[in-house]
């Protein structure tokens, strides 16, 4: 088994404790050290190669199947997902795509997985309560901003877990990282060198709301992997 297939297992193993538990708080934490662990094999791969333009490692495109219903709304919570770990999400009419390094969009769809049915099942308990009748406006809002949130929250992670590793590496793990951002980001403008950013729209303000303080409760800072890292 390689490394990278290691660190696969471990964070599927912890996700599946996320989805298994019936208390949010304990999944927040298993979730957030998945991003912990993601984030560290990503700086410890990259400073093991000394950048990956000096070993000869590329970006790459990977196309992933996105199901209705809601589509737009579940990419947004894979961009979010994604933009925690270094990834990019293209869109065009049909199709989603996934640019970056190869390890980093493996663990970025298995966290991605495991986050929709997270916000699934919290989704469909709190349409339960929707008393007006736009329960596809409700839901499609509710995701939107549940991976809004969650967003943020592994983004927080990450940024813990960067500053922990600059203990380690010292300043030669700024301008490394900033190299493998640097290669996916040219990767993409070299492909699609007229791509624009789109939105999505919301039409449901207590969908919003709902799905925003669901992603609250599940709370990936800083001081939750501090609780959890010695797991």
């Amino acid at each position: 088994m390689t490394t990278n297939q290691k660190m696969l297992a471990k964070v599927q193993a912890l996700l599946a404790k996320a989805e298994s538990t019936p208390f949010p708080e304990e999944a927040a934490a298993f979730i957030a050290k998945a991003q912990e662990l993601m984030t560290r094999h990503a700086i410890d791969d990259a400073m093991a190669a000394a950048g990956p333009r000096h070993r000869g490692e590329k970006p790459v495109l990977r196309a992933v199947t996105i199901p209705d219903p809601y589509k737009s709304a579940k990419v947004s919570l894979l961009a979010a997902v994604a933009s925690a770990n270094d990834v990019r999400v293209v869109t065009g009419r049909d199709d989603v795509t996934l640019v970056g390094f190869e390890s980093d969009i493996d663990l970025t769809e298995v966290l991605f997985a495991s986050l929709l049915v997270q916000a699934t099942r919290e989704m469909h308990l709190a349409a339960t309560r929707i008393t007006d009748g736009r329960l596809r406006a409700f839901r499609h809002a509710f995701l939107v901003a549940y991976g809004s949130r969650v967003g943020d929250r592994l983004s927080e992670a990450r940024r813990a877990t960067t500053e922990e590793a600059e203990t380690v590496y010292g300043t030669a793990l700024v301008p490394v990282m900033a190299e493998r951002t640097e290669a996916v980001d040219d990767f993409v403008a070299d492909t699609w060198p007229r791509l624009r950013t789109r939105r999505s729209t919301l039409s449901h303000r207590g969908g919003w709301l709902t799905g925003h303080a669901a992603a609250e409760r599940a709370d990936l800072g800083a001081g939750r992997l501090g609780e959890t890292s010695g797991s």
